[in-house]
Order: C-alpha cells, then structure tokens, then sequence
C-alpha cells in the first residue's frame, strides 16, 4: 500500500481482509506509525524504490498525489507488479497512455480506482438505460459538491468531475466529443474551486457537471432524464439511493391551429424506490482488483478506460482557460 493519506488507510483495511497486505509505504513517518498500529505484523517503508527491491510483492495500491502517478506506477509496472492507482491515472493523456503500454509490455493489470463504477446504485441506473426504461435519453445531471478537502496539486475538475465523466461514460458505454466549461479560482490563482461543464455525447444527448469545493451542503447527485421516465441517484439517500419518476411529456394536437402545431402536456405517475443491496464500493473494487488477477482479465476501469477520462478531463481544462469554447474530444486509442 503505497500512501496512506486520506484513501490509503480505507485501501488497506479492505486488502487486508481479502489477500495477505505485505507492506506499507509514505514518506510521512506519523501517517506511516499511525497506520501501522492497526496492521502490526506488516512491513512498513518510507521509500517505493525499496520496498520494491526488498518485499516480494504481487500488487501495489497507489494512493499518492496524482502528480506523482507517473513515477510511482512507472516503478511499480517495471518491477512487475499489478497496479491499482487512484484516480485520475495521470494529469496528461500522453502520460496515461504511456503506463497503459508498459502494463501491456509486462502483461500486468493496471486499474484505476474510479470507485463510483462499483456503487451499487449507480450500476442500476446503467442496467435502468440499458434496458431502454427511460425511453429516448435526453440528458444527464451531474452534482458533486462540499465544502473543503482541497488538493493542493490538482483543481475541482480532476478532483471531482473526474469522478461524474467515468460514471457517464460508463452508464452510455461511450465517450463525449466535444465539452465546453468555465471555472473559477476564489482561493488559489489558477487552482479551480468550482466548474460548469457540458459535454455532448454521440445520439443527441447532452451532459452537465456542477461540482465545487465551496459549496456549504455536500452533494452527490445523478440524473437521467428520458422521455417515457427519469431516475436521481442520490449517495446515502434515504429509504434508498435510486428513485424513478413516471414521469413524461405527450404531444397532443390542439384543437384550435393557431396555437400551433401541437401542444406540450406533463403527465405525472409515480415515485418507485427500488431494492438495491448496498456494499462498499471500495470493496468491491478492490475484489475486482484481485480477481482481474487470479483470472488474467482486464478490470471492468482498466487503463485504457482511464486514459480516456484523462483526455475528457484535459479538453475540459483547455475550455475553461479559452473561457467556455467548445473544445472537441479526438478518439485515441490506448
């Protein structure tokens, strides 16, 4: 486990359960004594290089500061192990598809922790539109807000949007072409607190992401809106996190011609609140980890899908510096 900063201790408390946790590393000697009283027997480093060298080691978790992603996977992928790295994978889709090529040469997985493909409730909302249950899909609403817990290497967008552009992408099983958002930077010079951003995604449907570090209420929200129904997830909502709206528009000839064509009528049914059998997410991604493993497959947010939100994140960084213009999306293959 190399990081034991805000996710590290959460990663090895689950790894820990599942497999044999053979060491733990971080420069930060207090976190590195803290996190070591509650796995005693396990070998502790302050050094990647070393503990490379000296532990036998199948697999690494890397919970470092995304700006040291490179270096820290880099190491780990040449010295042979499998990689599970934190999101985002890299700050640069150059970066991100140079790992993906060097987990390829030494045939090792590399998985990247996009956590919210593995909550329960959001995995319902893709089986909701992959069984066509909201009819014609119009758009999505993403909102991912608190107040505080700022990075000091990265802005709002690849802290948190990151997060909503896999989850769209993994509920469309596909990938925006062209994004436009604004940003603003209230307490550090060019370090965004807060950002808008729309995408367009093939089949006419459009996306928006809201998400703030200056937000008074935490918030994690997801809509779908189609024309037949619509669906909010909403994190730790209750009785549940998934709520569907039976709710639609008819098109109905006027009876009079000069109030046009036809007339827009909402039409309201009911709220239904599925069952969904809740797990940690961060469990379930780590089991998917060691399976992908044991199995020799590629993980359901492997590299290649990371490196794609990499390039989303980038295009959405370059509008918000030209103020909001259009930046297309070029297809890479990874």
């Amino acid at each position: 486990m190399i990081g034991l900063g805000h996710w590290g201790p959460n990663h090895a408390r689950h790894f820990a359960r599942l497999a044999h946790l053979g060491a733990l590393c971080d420069a930060n000697s207090s976190r590195l004594h803290q996190v070591a009283q509650l796995h005693p027997s396990v070998k502790c480093f302050h050094d990647v290089a070393t503990m490379l060298k000296e532990c036998p080691l199948d697999a690494v978790v890397v919970a470092t500061p995304t700006s040291t992603h490179e270096k820290v996977v880099m190491a780990a992928l040449r010295a042979g192990k499998h990689v599970l790295c934190e999101k985002p994978l890299a700050l640069h889709g150059t970066v991100a598809r140079k790992l993906c090529a060097e987990a390829r040469k030494h045939r090792r997985v590399l998985m990247v922790g996009h956590t919210f493909l593995f909550n329960q409730g959001i995995r319902y909302l893709r089986n909701f539109i992959l069984h066509g249950h909201h009819g014609q899909l119009y758009y999505l609403h993403a909102k991912r807000t608190h107040y505080g817990l700022f990075r000091p290497d990265v802005n709002v967008v690849w802290d948190l949007a990151s997060h909503d552009v896999a989850i769209f992408n993994y509920l469309l099983n596909s990938e925006p072409a062209e994004v436009s958002a604004v940003g603003f930077d209230w307490l550090r010079k060019d370090i965004h607190d807060l950002s808008f951003i729309s995408l367009r995604y093939p089949g006419r449907v459009m996306a928006h992401i809201h998400v703030s570090w200056l937000d008074p209420k935490k918030e994690r929200e997801i809509m779908v809106v189609g024309d037949k129904k619509m669906a909010i997830w909403q994190d730790m909502a209750s009785p549940g996190p998934v709520a569907i709206y039976d709710r639609y528009v008819i098109r109905k000839k006027p009876l009079l011609r000069e109030f046009g064509d036809f007339q827009l009528l909402p039409r309201e049914g009911d709220i239904t609140i599925p069952k969904i059998d809740l797990e940690e997410p961060l469990l379930v991604q780590a089991r998917e980890f060691l399976q992908s493993i044991q199995q020799r497959r590629c993980p359901l947010s492997d590299g290649r899908f990371a490196s794609r939100i990499v390039n989303v994140l980038e295009a959405i960084n370059r509008s918000i510096g030209l103020r909001g213009r259009p930046v297309l999306i070029p297809k890479t293959r990874s």
